[in-house]
């Protein structure tokens, strides 16, 4: 027992030397975040996903984003003055903000738009799913542009306002990657462009990410002159140092633990209810066993729901019933949340030909969650076997269909379920890696291309059940639940929030420190 304290004390003291010592001075200056991961890339066209994304949206602005301080989303401009959509829903007119310029004193301009725009759909990664309807960008003028779209797009306001249209400095991405890569896309990964309040000024691979002011930022840090993203995957580590003071906040707390942070010295938790953070199985549908809809159908039908919201995550999470979570058009608050069905269960698994083969069930990190899933299934006879994956691998994995079932997760992109589910679920983002199920079915395309184009939102919403009753029998996620966003941080940080929109947000151009740190 002594040896095994001793083994985990020295791990621990490892960990907290990936951290650098500032000096006091610095130290008063300086936000240290720490994640669970660090991020796959900082190019809002690759990574605007997962850990990337609170720090890309520190170093760059968008056309739009989402009002604060409101009860339902209302877009505003962030780079863009005023926008005009033309009566057939077919074209946005765009004028930008005047004097609004990049972190290197360049202007932003509407030619910086439109590269912008033109380059995420260009390299077809993760982001392009965001602008799928976007036909093509037309500079109109030095501060003007048009967008044409494919089909009107109810949400196409709402996708302008994510990090992954940020608007990024064409003469600055250019000049930094060279001839050798004229898409910047290397160049971007570990460098940046943009205008937002942050620039970056260092990275260490696997380990940290460090930003520094923008002067020329609309609204500078108010404080922080630095903050540095930390990457620790040990949940008990991360504890330790916001208890300690070496960390100012994490986003990274498992619902499962929350009370544990509560009742940290000098530490506070906030949270908001409504799951914007959904939490699913993602179901091999073309090959493996999972390609037997009649076992995936088992899978839904072993989980108990909610015991793990209960008994596992502490009440801090929603239930979700089918495909639309809660607050987003077309949801039912009168409808039950799913239950345990043991005998359905099994009337699926005998329809399924199903003899005890191993389920590989690939995760990032081990957890109750994970354990919890991995006992549920066992229960109904299911054989699951739990790998570990670091994040980048699990992600290669996924994306070339190495695997049966993923324990995942997905931050809705905007305050509906339509963006979601077109891009974990349509067939046509087989081709941009986000939907790694490989389910795909003709009719459930058309109706999310039919929800998109519909600006009724109650017409909307019936077109969304319908896509929900389609899903729930063909099963190629499994919801699981919707966690609540929580952070946990240092007591004296003033001025911390969650956006309910958008709850990767981190305000830290905003965060003051009431006292100095330690």
């Amino acid at each position: 027992m002594i040896a095994r304290a001793l083994a985990l004390a020295a791990m621990l003291l490892a960990l907290v030397g990936c951290i650098p010592e500032p000096d006091v001075e610095d130290r008063a200056r300086t936000v240290v975040v720490a994640t669970a991961f660090p991020p796959q890339s900082l190019d809002p066209a690759q990574g605007a996903t997962g850990a990337g994304l609170p720090i890309i949206d520190q170093l760059y602005e968008q056309l739009l984003c989402f009002r604060s301080g409101t009860s339902k989303p209302e877009i505003e401009g962030e780079l863009a003055q005023s926008w005009q959509i033309s009566a057939d829903g077919l074209r946005i007119d765009i004028v930008l903000k005047d004097g609004r310029v990049f972190a290197d004193g360049t202007p932003v301009t509407a030619a910086d738009v439109v590269w912008s725009l033109d380059r995420v759909r260009r390299l077809g990664l993760g982001s392009a799913y965001f602008l799928e309807w976007l036909e093509r960008a037309e500079v109109t003028g030095e501060r003007t542009l048009t967008l044409t779209l494919k089909r009107p797009h109810a949400l196409a306001l709402q996708l302008l306002a994510h990090p992954a249209t940020s608007v990024i400095s064409r003469k600055a991405a250019l000049a930094g990657a060279g001839d050798a890569d004229a898409e910047a896309r290397l160049w971007l990964s570990s460098h940046s462009a943009g205008s937002g309040p942050y620039v970056l000024a260092e990275v260490r691979a696997g380990e940290s990410v460090t930003l520094a002011a923008n002067p020329r930022a609309a609204a500078p840090p108010r404080q922080f002159t630095r903050a540095r993203f930390v990457a620790l995957p040990d949940e008990g580590v991360r504890r330790l140092l916001l208890e300690r003071g070496d960390i100012d906040l994490t986003v990274a707390v498992p619902a499962a633990f929350t009370e544990r942070y509560r009742g940290l010295e000098g530490v506070a938790v906030t949270s908001i209810a409504g799951g914007p953070s959904q939490s699913f199985l993602t179901l091999n549908t073309r090959k493996g066993p999972l390609a037997n809809v009649h076992l995936r159908r088992a899978i839904a039908h072993a989980l108990d729901y909610e015991a793990l919201r209960v008994q596992v995550l502490k009440g801090n999470a929603v239930q979700i019933a089918g495909y639309i979570p809660p607050g987003s058009t077309g949801f039912d608050p009168a409808e039950p949340p799913p239950q345990r069905d043991l005998a359905a269960a099994r009337r699926e698994l005998a329809a399924a030909g199903y003899k005890g083969e191993p389920v590989r069930l690939m995760v990032s990190m081990l957890g109750p969650v994970a354990e919890f899933i991995q006992s549920n299934l066992a229960g109904a006879g299911i054989n699951v076997v739990i790998e570990r994956r670091q994040p980048g691998a699990m992600v290669a994995l996924a994306q070339a269909g190495e695997f049966d079932l993923i324990y995942d997760a997905w931050t809705l992109d905007s305050p509906e379920a339509t963006a979601m589910l077109e891009a974990l679920l349509s067939g046509r983002a087989r081709a941009n890696g986000t939907n790694v199920s490989g389910y795909a079915d003709p009719q459930v395309d058309r109706w999310l291309l039919e929800a998109a184009a519909t600006p009724s939102t109650e017409a909307r919403a019936a077109i969304l059940r319908r896509i929900d009753a389609k899903l729930r029998a063909d099963r190629p996620l499994v919801m699981i639940f919707g966690a609540n966003p929580i952070i946990a941080y240092r007591a004296d940080l003033s001025g911390v929030s969650i956006d309910p929109y958008q709850s990767f947000a981190l305000p830290l151009a905003g965060l003051t420190r009431k006292v100095p740190a330690r």
